[in-house]
């Protein structure tokens, strides 16, 4: 880059705040603006198979014509109708989910696979993150007090996120039957007591949208996800370890609420249908919290 050092461009960048990694609910009187996040390539291996519960799905249960029905949509043209922001009473308790079930809202394009790995790959991300505990570091995005580290692209773990089980269970549940993991850099990351993320969209980066996939590891803490449901109702969770949560890009409105106590380590993971991008993805490799 010219112009200075790699170590005053990674100053500079530290300077400029979030990078454009999500698109942020707006203040009282803002629009929506882009905030924070990650980036990096590699190729996978296949493996196991394994047979899969039946996902209760909400496409029954929504009514269009009901009041707390989302309007408008995002910036993905043709995507299902979601909130533009998310609008609902904070008085009223998000209702949860049943963390031993799975679950799917098929319009907000929202997913949760508890048992998502088998045995051996669950054991492998698990030791992966283990091993980059130490290199974690304050990734200054978006998220408050949250560490992160990219998982290298020739590990055990990160060949397990793409084995064949991962795939076909991320295909059934999504409907998206070629989905395979992308050219975004997967990452380990740490929520630790008070650590949080507010509410947010994930910016679209390729021409499909993306479905990202936030897979527990780890979870003694009270931190919760929660999200806004195509019936425009607040949903919640503390996720179990060896499950996964999937939000397709553009869609559903998420956050973490942050936790009082214990920690709760994730994996990030992008799966796409083709490699085609958005003009997003370069200036989200660019500005990705791992390069500061």
């Amino acid at each position: 880059r010219a112009g200075g050092s790699p170590a005053a461009a990674r100053a500079g960048r530290a300077r400029a705040g979030p990078s454009p990694r999500c698109i942020v609910a707006p203040s009282r009187g803002r629009r929506a603006v882009p905030g924070g996040r990650r980036a990096v390539p590699a190729r996978c291996r296949a493996s196991s198979s394994g047979e899969d519960a039946s996902i209760p799905s909400l496409a029954g249960e929504t009514s269009t014509s009901s009041p707390s029905s989302p309007s408008s949509s995002t910036r993905d043209p043709g995507s299902p109708r979601v909130p533009s922001s998310p609008s609902f009473s904070s008085a009223t308790p998000a209702l949860d989910i049943d963390v031993d079930a799975p679950h799917a809202d098929t319009t907000a394009r929202v997913w949760y696979l508890p048992n998502f790995l088998d045995d051996d790959a669950f054991a492998a991300v698990k030791a992966g993150c283990e091993k980059l505990r130490k290199r974690m570091r304050s990734d200054h995005s978006f998220a408050t007090g949250r560490l992160s580290a990219v998982v290298p692209p020739t590990s055990e773990a990160y060949a397990a996120l793409c084995n064949a089980r991962a795939l076909r269970k991320l295909r059934d549940a999504s409907g998206r039957l070629n989905l395979v993991l992308g050219d975004y850099p997967v990452e380990a990351r740490l929520y630790r007591p008070g650590s949080s993320m507010d509410w947010h969209q994930d910016v679209v980066l390729y021409e499909r949208p993306q479905v990202e996939l936030i897979y527990t590891v780890t979870n003694d803490s009270d931190a919760r996800t929660e999200w806004v449901g195509s019936d425009g109702v607040r949903r919640g969770l503390a996720p179990l370890a060896n499950s996964a949560l999937a939000f397709t890009a553009g869609a559903a409105w998420h956050r973490v609420v942050g936790s009082s106590e214990g920690t709760r380590t994730i994996v990030k993971a992008l799966y796409v249908e083709d490699f085609a991008k958005t003009d997003a993805f370069a200036e989200v490799m660019e500005e990705a919290p791992w390069r500061r």
